[in-house]
């Protein structure tokens, strides 16, 4: 009997179909919705082989064991869903260790970056009440809504000689 895989998710949408019954001409049902149309990519993942080494760079400071980087290109847009598309990749990364809590989420942490300031994404912030400090220049700590330390790198506002390699990734380049 216990060769027998029994397909649960077909009962499930009949289920919720049944329970949201009274409301079914107001709903839509997409089953087994794809989220995505090729393979998730983290951009950059850094796994720190010491975690209680203190790094010189600033960048870093935020790090903990796991730590996921996404890099926005001059031309791409750092907004409220790319922000949230982050934080579920952290969530993924979380969720797919080889063991339940095998990866702890307090040892991960989320970095956006971006050479411009993301203008708009900072105002969805204000506007939703979503506190983020500014403890170097460039880099800020993005304080409510996450559930993971997450951090906006802004390039162009980083000081020049401390991080010549990042800001160089510009569109200004020749």
């Amino acid at each position: 009997m216990s060769d027998i895989k029994i397909q649960w998710h077909p009962g499930f949408v009949a289920a919720m179909d049944l329970e949201l019954a009274e409301n079914r001409a107001d709903l839509v049902y997409e089953k087994e919705y794809n989220l995505n149309t090729k393979p998730l990519e983290i951009d950059l993942l850094v796994i720190k082989k010491d975690k209680d080494v203190r790094t010189a760079n600033e960048i870093e400071w935020i790090f903990r064991g796991c730590n996921i980087l996404e890099y926005k290109s001059p031309d791409d847009s750092l907004d409220i869903d790319a922000f949230y598309k982050a934080g579920a990749y952290a969530g993924l990364y979380k969720a797919y260790g080889g063991a339940s809590d095998e990866r702890k989420a307090d040892d991960i942490t989320v970095s956006l970056i971006r050479e411009a300031r993301p203008v708009g994404l900072f105002e969805y912030f204000i506007r939703h009440n979503i506190r983020t400090v500014n403890p170097y220049r460039g880099i800020y700590y993005v304080q409510d809504a996450v559930l993971f330390s997450t951090q906006i790198i802004v390039a162009g506002e980083m000081e020049w000689r401390s991080h010549v390699w990042l800001k160089a990734l510009s569109g200004k380049m020749k």
